[in-house]
This record gives structure tokens, C-alpha cells and sequence, in this order.
């Protein structure tokens, strides 16, 4: 099991130095194996016989950038050969810089909460490594002003895993008003990370398009710039490990939707709001904090109309509009929120069912038949009473 630790760093200034230089190094070999991959595979081998005599610079940082750098090609076309990717692009300076800094061994100072760098020596962290086990490598990467050491370690299964109070099987229903509905009633609110933060961000990008391009002015309004992106990563990326971890803690089986982000973020009018949830960042953490504990992920079909179709009897209201927050059911009465009747749906899916929507369904079906358990039943009618 893998696990990555992202620590941040209070490097001195000629520390930082090394870092820009150490990304510097890293970035040319990356661009160099890229320009010469097709024609030679052993780049490795050709990069450490010449980079003494025609890139002496090179020696002034760790081994591990440039080679690391070229498996990084090597990756970037693997992956583009799958067709996971498209075909990589020359890395350019201030985008993404980062370095492999270490491999395998690694070195801490519990005390002084320090690391200790290859060809540097020791660098201030804010805190100590929280997991143990055999340390694979240590990315070094800058965000806005900002270095953060991340640390991919190869952690130990845990023997006794987390097991919930109550059994149950969890449907969870994504939004843009609420985060995350659960089948059990609990909302979660949406933080709109980047809304909140909106008027700052277009204030800031106005002054940076006003800077002349090259000058020292402009090189520090980017800064800022980029640290406001980071707020607002991290307010979301926040509340996604609260909400997905809280989720993982308290159920055995989770029902998710198969959601087209690609397809929705095609209605302008809805694309920015979309895009700030996270919806494909929240699937991922409930994937892998799911395998760590021992427990169980559902992807509902794409077509399965949870939103529209009756939690209690399974008649399908083709009429629903998306603006329309509360389901009322013609055929049995039923009133009830809308996601919350949509997460019932989600946890009483079965792979096996049949989808309306899909090609299990003949054309012009209108009714999907749920079979609800006594136990959903009974939360159902709680929750109206």
C-alpha cells in the first residue's frame, strides 16, 4: 500500500536557490529526453557519459533529477501510447516546477522537524513524517512561493481495519448546492471555494495583465496570483478529505454515481459552479481511503435516473426539472428532498437491475422497479416524521 506525505518547507535562501536550480536541471532533461526519445531509448546512459563535458552544471545537483526526469519521458509516452494521455509537451520554466530529490533512503530529524536534502543538507519542515514504512522517493515541488517535500512510502497494511458501528450500505448524491447527501441524512455543505474567493482572484489577475511582461513587478503579481489559486485548492481539497473520510469511517458498502463531468461542464451556465465541487477529486479519495480500510465502492450505472425516479414505490417522474429541489411523487404522495431521494435510490441500487436510459431498457420505458430494504424503509419514514 502507498501512501504520499505532502510536508511544507521553510527553505533559506540559498536553499531555494538550489531548489529553482535542482527544477532547472530537471526540466532541461526532461525537454532533452523528450526531443530525443524516438531516436534513442537508452537516454539514461547517453545523458550521464556526456553531461560532464557539455552540461558541467549538471553536477551542482543531484543525480536523481535528470534520471528521474527521463523516466518521467518514458512514462508521459507510455501512457500516451495507452491512450491515458495526450502526447507530452515540453516542460516550461515556473509551470509545475518540481524534482525527485531523493530515492529510498531518507533522512529525518524528529526533533527539529527537519529533512535532509541530497547535496544540500538539512531543510526545515513544519512537521514530521505521520507514516511509516519504506520511503520509495521524495518530490520536492513549488507552489506560488511556496516547497513542499512529498514523500511516497510504502506502507504496511493494517492488520485490524475500521470497522463502522452500523452495517449499512451508503448512497451518496453529488451537488452543487450541498457537497455530498448521504442515504442517512447528512448534508454536507458545499465550501464554493472558488466563488468565495472570486472578486479577489479577478482583482489580483486584473493587476497582473496591467504588469509589463518580463518585469520584476509582474513576476511578483504571478505570485500572488498563485497563491490565491492555492487557497482555494486548499479550501476544497479540505473539505473533500472531511466529507470522503467521515463516509469511508461509518459504512461498509458506498454508492456512488457515475457522473459525465466532461458532458456537464459543457452548460456554460453551469461549467465554473461544476468545476469548483470536485466531483472527479471526491470519487478518487473515496476509492483509495476505501481500499485502505477494507471496504466496499459501488459505481452506479450512468443512466440510472436516481434523481427521478420514486424512493418508495419506483415510478419514474419524467417531469422533474433541475430546478426543481423537492420530489413529489404523483403516483404515491411521496414529498421529500431531492438529493436525499436520490441517495435512497443510490443505496438500494443493484448492479444487477435493469437501467431505464440504458440499452437494457427498451425505448419509451418509464418506470424503473427498486427493491427497498425494511431497513431503508423505516429511515425513510423517520425521516419524514
Amino acid at each position: 500500500m502507498h501512501k504520499s506525505h505532502k510536508i511544507r518547507l521553510y527553505p533559506t535562501k540559498s536553499q531555494e536557490r538550489f531548489f529553482n536550480k535542482s527544477c532547472g536541471v530537471a526540466r532541461f532533461a526532461y525537454n532533452w529526453g523528450l526531443n530525443k526519445y524516438i531516436e534513442n531509448k537508452e537516454l539514461i546512459k547517453e545523458l550521464t557519459s556526456m553531461k560532464r563535458v557539455e552540461y558541467p552544471w549538471m553536477l551542482d545537483v543531484s543525480k536523481n533529477c535528470p534520471q528521474y526526469a527521463i523516466h518521467h519521458v518514458e512514462k508521459a509516452f507510455i501512457n500516451f501510447f495507452k491512450k491515458q494521455s495526450k502526447y507530452p509537451k515540453f516542460h516550461k520554466k515556473g509551470i509545475n516546477d518540481s524534482f525527485v530529490a531523493i530515492q529510498n533512503n531518507i533522512q529525518f530529524n524528529q526533533k527539529n522537524f527537519k529533512i535532509r536534502i541530497s547535496k544540500l543538507g538539512w531543510v526545515k519542515c513544519a512537521e514530521n513524517l505521520r507514516f511509516e514504512g519504506k520511503v520509495n522517493s521524495v518530490t520536492v515541488k513549488r507552489i506560488a512561493d511556496m516547497w513542499f517535500a512529498v514523500i511516497n512510502i510504502n506502507v504496511i497494511p493494517e492488520e485490524t481495519l475500521i470497522v463502522s458501528e452500523n452495517q449499512v450500505t451508503v448512497g451518496v448524491d453529488l451537488g452543487i448546492k450541498s457537497l455530498a447527501v448521504t442515504s442517512n441524512g447528512d448534508v454536507f455543505e458545499n465550501p464554493k471555494a472558488l466563488k468565495s474567493r472570486l472578486k479577489t482572484l479577478k482583482r489580483q489577475q486584473r493587476s497582473l495583465s496591467r504588469k509589463t511582461k518580463g518585469s520584476n513587478n509582474r513576476k511578483k503579481q504571478q505570485m500572488k496570483v498563485a497563491r490565491v489559486h492555492y487557497k482555494i485548492s486548499c479550501l476544497r481539497s479540505n473539505a473533500i478529505h472531511q466529507v470522503t473520510t467521515k463516509i469511508v469511517n461509518n459504512a461498509d458498502i458506498i454508492v456512488l454515481e457515475d457522473l459525465n463531468v466532461k458532458g456537464m461542464i459543457k452548460n456554460h451556465n453551469l461549467a465554473q459552479a461544476i468545476s469548483d465541487v470536485g466531483f472527479g477529486e471526491f470519487r478518487r479519495q473515496i476509492e483509495y481511503k476505501a481500499k485502505w480500510k477494507g471496504k466496499k465502492v459501488i459505481i452506479a450505472d450512468r443512466y440510472f435516473a436516481s434523481s427521478k425516479t420514486c424512493s418508495c414505490c419506483g415510478i419514474k417522474n419524467e417531469n422533474l426539472k433541475l430546478s426543481d429541489r423537492t420530489f413529489v411523487c404523483v403516483n404515491c404522495g411521496l414529498i421529500i428532498d431531492r438529493d436525499l431521494n436520490a441517495a435512497i435510490n443510490l443505496a438500494n441500487y443493484s448492479p444487477t437491475q435493469k437501467v431505464c436510459g440504458s440499452e437494457a431498457c427498451g425505448e419509451g420505458s418509464s418506470v424503473v422497479v427498486i427493491q427497498q430494504s425494511p431497513s431503508l424503509n423505516q429511515e425513510l419514514i423517520n425521516y419524514l416524521n
